[in-house]
């Protein structure tokens, strides 16, 4: 007996002097598996965690066989779970100019060996849509194929258009062309008239909408426009798009009000306000009249007045002597001798006569 308690004891001090299990951190899972440069992204990190010391714990995005590039501090920690952010700048920065980078996920802490995540995080740049086109397309029409254009458009994997008071309307392709462009096609069959966002999805759940890039269904109410002119071959615009020589008709028109411009040179324009209603043609004849010759107005020049310079005489205030008459005679003028010969034949003339 006594032997026994001797034992238990001894066992009992080994229990008391053994160290406790050491620290030490495995990796399971980490979601998200690729962060984009738009916004700051929270990872989540799954494992079995017996970690003693968790505010000295650090996560690491680090660039493979080189030293760590960004760091963060941990969110939270559990024995199974731990979750940390790393901010939008810092995922910029470790993508830098590259169009996608890898990078490993590190676990550290004083207290346990490093700890790497065996698959690796992918960094990509903003995924960005700037177009669509066409901008619009009729209901009840089985394919329209759509072009998208962005950056960051490589892994898209869906697109679809979106209304808040209508829902999702998914395509039934997709080809995607480059990192700046990929095409949809829509079945319109029953969808309802509105204005919708488009959305793109990409690898691992990526959703980017953008209200600024907008694709509307119309109406499929359909009308016609008939033209014609005389002199006819005169060039039909619509809303300022050529459509060709009269006589012409412009069929498949949504309803609505457009523009009408007829042209021909030499011909002064025609121009008219129509109403497209569905089902109907509305007809119309532009008689054209010849330009006439505009009159050019001769300018009239506006005279010059041209200043005048006025003499000042200044009044003499003294006396001006009176001259001496002079001595010598005044000689006579030999037009009055002429004069008196004159006279005097004239009466020699006239006695004559008697």
């Amino acid at each position: 007996m006594k032997t026994i308690s001797i034992v238990l004891s001894l066992f009992v001090l080994l229990l008391m002097a053994a160290p406790g299990a050491a620290d030490s951190a495995s990796i399971s899972g980490v979601t998200p598996k690729v962060a984009y440069t738009d916004s700051s992204v929270t990872f989540t990190i799954t494992g079995d965690f017996n970690i003693t010391s968790q505010s000295s714990l650090v996560i690491k995005l680090m660039k493979s066989g080189l030293d760590d590039n960004k760091t963060t501090t941990v969110d939270s920690v559990s024995a199974s779970q731990i979750v940390c952010t790393f901010s939008k700048s810092k995922i910029s920065d470790s993508l830098g100019s590259n169009t996608e980078a890898s990078r490993k996920l590190v676990i550290t802490s004083p207290d346990i060996p490093d700890t790497v995540y065996g698959t690796d995080i992918t960094l990509r740049p903003a995924i960005t849509l700037s177009s669509v086109n066409p901008t619009k397309a009729r209901t009840n029409t089985d394919d329209v194929e759509i072009a998208i254009t962005g950056s960051g458009l490589s892994e898209i994997r869906d697109v679809y258009l979106h209304n808040s008071d209508e829902g999702n309307i998914t395509k039934t392709d997709i080809d995607v062309k480059s990192a700046t462009k990929v095409n949809a096609t829509f079945n319109l069959n029953d969808k309802e008239l509105g204005t919708y966002a488009v959305c793109v999805k990409a690898d691992f759940g990526k959703i980017v909408c953008d209200d600024d890039v907008e694709f509307e269904i119309t109406s499929d109410a359909v009308g016609a426009i008939e033209v014609s002119s005389s002199p006819s071959d005169a060039t039909v615009y619509l809303d300022g798009v050529s459509k060709g020589k009269t006589p012409i008709t412009l069929s498949d028109l949504d309803v609505g009000t457009y523009k009408i411009m007829v042209k021909k040179d030499g011909y002064a324009d025609w121009m008219r306000s129509v109403k497209v209603v569905s089902g109907k043609t509305e007809s119309f004849s532009a008689n054209l009249e010849v330009k006439t010759a505009a009159t050019t107005a001769t300018p009239t020049s506006t005279p010059t007045t041209i200043p005048t310079s006025i003499k000042v005489t200044r009044k003499q205030t003294s006396a001006t002597p009176t001259p001496w008459p002079s001595d010598t005679p005044t000689p006579a003028s030999p037009l009055d001798a002429l004069v008196i010969v004159g006279g005097i034949g004239l009466a020699l003339v006239a006695l004559r006569r008697k």
